[in-house]
């Protein structure tokens, strides 16, 4: 049986062994526990110092004598001397950090590298994840091969390679392939693995190996993030809100969903997204369209996370507010995050309604 998971890790441990002989210092921008650092020697044969950069899990207890374990984030590291690392390697990272984490992490792998340096990214293509409806709940937003080229090039980085790993869409129709298996007529899993090599914005995952070169122009590349997070970030966001009953459609740019009667339970839920320390407004968008509201009907908000384990608000809308909603009305719930939190949604829940309804949310930071 075909196993998604297992291909995906050996093709990136198949591009982690394709990297050109190097020695002297590696730093890895967000890793996991021992079995990562094991990982890395076993398909480079480094076995010099490495240096972990991880500030949100807890240090393993049995990490290989050559790695040092630093407490830092990887948008700011401080405890990493300058032009001292050979290569860092930022492996299925970048796509969680927030705006201000790309950009550091970018100026900073400029600082840490001496010159000649290599930097390792790979990340989910946005361009293919969107198309294919898949999200994963602790990203905070997914770049696109180009997007990361030009960010590069900004950072003072000359891309060396950029390949990608499983092929979803024909590179020349752009029709798309199911993510997870393929179908009869389509290329085989072997011929979508190849051929990914060559097509990285038709992938799944893109792979760029890249050299420091230069300075890195940071209002550039401070610039260049926001843009992009400007320009993506609302609609990758929306992209995650499903519908578990009733009809789930677009308005105003965002998840919208009309609920008939034989409706009921949660009817809108997400969007899945880390965030990070602040004060959150979320604010949910209500217009009801029956003629008349019975007695026991309510609208159930709420804002949790962890898959439902934390709850951060909730607000209950009964008929008599109900029946007096005419158009769009906005329902604000102020939550605060400390520290970092993954996995946020917004629930809207139906009980008891004979009429339809339409509903969106919007998360902003205040």
């Amino acid at each position: 049986m075909f196993d998604f998971s297992q291909m995906l890790h050996d093709e990136r441990t198949r591009c982690l062994r394709s990297l050109p002989k190097f020695s002297g210092t590696v730093l890895s921008a967000g890793c996991a526990g021992t079995w990562y650092f094991n990982w890395f020697e076993d398909c480079t044969g480094h076995s010099g110092k490495h240096i972990g950069i991880e500030l949100y899990s807890e240090k393993p207890p049995d990490l290989p004598e050559n790695v040092e374990w630093t407490a830092n984030s990887v948008g700011d590291m401080r405890d990493v001397d300058s032009a001292s690392v050979a290569v860092v390697f930022s492996g299925q990272n970048i796509e969680h950090l927030i705006p201000k984490d790309v950009a550091g992490f970018l100026l900073e792998s400029n600082r840490v590298l001496k010159n000649e340096g290599l930097l390792v990214i790979d990340s989910p293509n946005r361009s293919s994840t969107q198309h294919l409806g898949w999200a994963q709940p602790e990203h905070t937003l997914e770049f696109t091969a180009d997007e990361m080229v030009s960010l590069l090039d900004a950072a003072g980085f000359d891309v060396m390679e950029t390949r990608g790993i499983w092929l979803v869409r024909d590179p020349v129709t752009k029709r798309p392939f199911d993510l997870f298996s393929c179908q009869e007529g389509e290329l085989d899993s072997d011929e979508r693995r190849y051929m990914a090599r060559l097509h990285a914005e038709d992938s799944f995952i893109w792979w760029i190996n890249a050299k420091k070169h230069r300075s890195a122009d940071t209002e550039k590349v401070v610039k260049l993030v926001s843009d992009i997070f400007f320009r993506n970030y609302d609609s990758f966001v929306n992209a995650r809100f499903v519908s578990h009953s009733g009809v789930k459609g677009w308005e105003w740019g965002a998840s919208v969903v009309t609920v008939h009667p034989e409706d009921s339970g949660c009817v809108l839920n997400g969007p899945y997204i880390p965030l990070s320390d602040g004060n959150y407004q979320a604010i949910f968008h209500i217009r009801n369209e029956a003629e008349s509201v019975a007695d026991g009907v309510e609208i159930v908000l709420e804002v949790v996370s962890a898959f439902g384990d934390v709850i951060h608000g909730k607000r209950v809308i009964g008929f008599g507010e109900l029946e007096k909603i005419k158009r769009w009305t906005g329902f604000s719930m102020d939550f605060s995050v400390v520290g970092y939190v993954t996995a946020v949604e917004t629930k809207v829940v139906v009980k008891n309604y004979s009429g339809s309804i339409l509903a969106h949310v919007n998360i902003l930071k205040e």
